[in-house]
């Protein structure tokens, strides 16, 4: 059995790139906590204002313990179609659909356009540092390690790598021609967004949070990080803007062991140590954090659609 079979994540410590990696985790921390807070920050303005709909429920109480910084909330919505102080941000998924569906709109390119830029300027970063379903991918990967300590076999199946590619032409296809929004539905950060403000507002969970449930039983029992590699629509669109990306990660190849452990961290298939990273690359500096003997950097080089097949960074 090889190296890479044996090992697991959690068997890996990232003991580089303390910054780097301080940084990201913030990032999601942020993520994450905008997501869970929102709905209670809405609940509470609510209140504040005497709307009459916060009432005297449990989340009402709750609600009213979360600082609520004025009359206007600073931010509305969550990481994927969000408003912060005025300045209306959405991730280019949603705004493709709606485009291909009610056809072209100069409001809503301007809405994309600050994401549209960031992703081809730094690649797929939205899926490692803004992502909230990142924590349950943690989760599905420290569920994996136990099981497998345990004994118990689990599958590790790969999906072909342009599947999540076909899932994205299946959605904005859907939407164009039969005017139905299939991202809402699917797209990780827009249903956990949406079933936080369900439990707040409603009391309990919709369908959205079985499909959350799948994804995570998919990634943790079929395939690691399967659903975010191979059928998350959001991270086909990013991985195809961010092949623009010059942002990389090199390798200094006189200092690699070919150890494996940079392959192994990667959740999204890529493969550092033979300089096999594509357009999927979701810069989150695990790979470079773990290595060993400090082979691998951030840093620029040739986007992947001008450099030769073959070349290495």
């Amino acid at each position: 059995m090889s190296a890479r079979a044996r090992l697991q994540p959690l068997d890996v410590s990232l003991r580089r790139a303390r910054g780097y990696t301080w940084l990201r985790r913030s990032c999601l921390a942020v993520s994450l906590f905008t997501v869970l807070l929102m709905p209670l920050w809405h609940l509470h303005a609510m209140d504040a204002s005497g709307a009459g709909l916060a009432g005297s429920g449990g989340w009402a109480k709750v609600a009213r313990w979360v600082p609520l910084p004025g009359s206007v909330l600073p931010l509305l919505g969550a990481p994927g179609a969000i408003d912060v102080f005025g300045l209306e941000l959405i991730d280019p998924l949603p705004v493709a659909a709606a485009m291909l569906s009610l056809g072209p709109s100069i409001k809503l390119a301007l809405l994309g356009l600050p994401a549209l830029v960031l992703v081809v300027a730094l690649g797929r970063f939205f899926c490692g540092w803004v992502c909230p379903y990142v924590p349950l991918l943690a989760a599905s990967n420290a569920l994996r390690w136990l099981l497998t300590r345990l004994g118990v076999p689990l599958l590790d199946l790969r999906l072909p790598r342009r599947s999540a590619l076909v899932v994205l032409v299946g959605v904005l296809f859907v939407g164009a021609f039969f005017g139905v929004q299939l991202a809402p539905l699917i797209y990780p950060p827009s249903l956990i967004g949406r079933e936080a403000f369900r439990v707040i507002f409603a009391g309990g969970l919709g369908a959205g949070a079985l499909v959350v449930l799948g994804a995570f039983s998919f990634d943790a029992f079929v395939s690691r990080a399967g659903f975010c590699r191979s059928l998350c629509p959001g991270g086909a669109m990013f991985s195809a803007l961010g092949s623009l990306s010059p942002v990389r990660v090199l390798r200094e190849q006189k200092a690699c062991t070919d150890c494996t452990v940079c392959d192994v961290v990667c959740n999204l298939g890529q493969r550092p140590m033979t300089d096999r990273l594509d357009e999927g690359c979701e810069r989150c500096g695990k790979c470079v954090a773990a290595c060993p003997t400090g082979a691998l950097r951030l840093g620029v080089s040739r986007p992947v659609l001008l450099r030769p097949r073959g070349d290495q960074p």
